[in-house]
């Protein structure tokens, strides 16, 4: 008899720490315009919630890798999600429903990347020192 997770001996898995990543990056996205913001910000969250939301769910669909070294998707991330942090206080936006979201849904993108980037280096080395 097989052991059909043989394939999937690392600890964090990383294609459901992503998938809801892609789901943070998605509300980012969306948020300026559910809480009527106003100024750069929206612009910013647009932007960055796109990429959040791309790079997570490339990293979901392809926890291996793909045509992408397994690493870099995730690295782009965490980046990505402490200017989300950080981009209320740089824009100057008053400390609202908006601020909020963008302080507590960039620090969790954050959390969820930095253990994506943990279990796709466990992945990496595991596959590594079975090939």
């Amino acid at each position: 008899m097989s052991n059909r997770w043989s394939t999937r001996d690392t600890t964090v898995p990383v294609p459901r720490l992503a998938g809801l990543a892609a789901v943070l990056g998605t509300w980012i996205f969306w948020s300026g315009v559910f809480f009527t913001g106003f100024g750069f910000i929206i612009l910013n969250n647009v932007l960055v919630g796109a990429a959040i939301a791309v790079l997570a769910a490339y990293t979901a669909a392809r926890p291996s890798g793909g045509r992408l070294p397994p690493l870099a998707a995730p690295l782009l991330i965490v980046p990505l999600g402490l200017w989300t942090v950080v981009a209320p206080f740089v824009f100057g936006i008053p400390m609202d429903i908006l601020f909020w979201s963008n302080v507590i849904m960039g620090a969790l993108v954050t959390i969820l990347a930095a253990a994506s980037v943990y279990g796709s280096w466990r992945l990496e080395t595991a596959t590594a020192t079975r090939a």
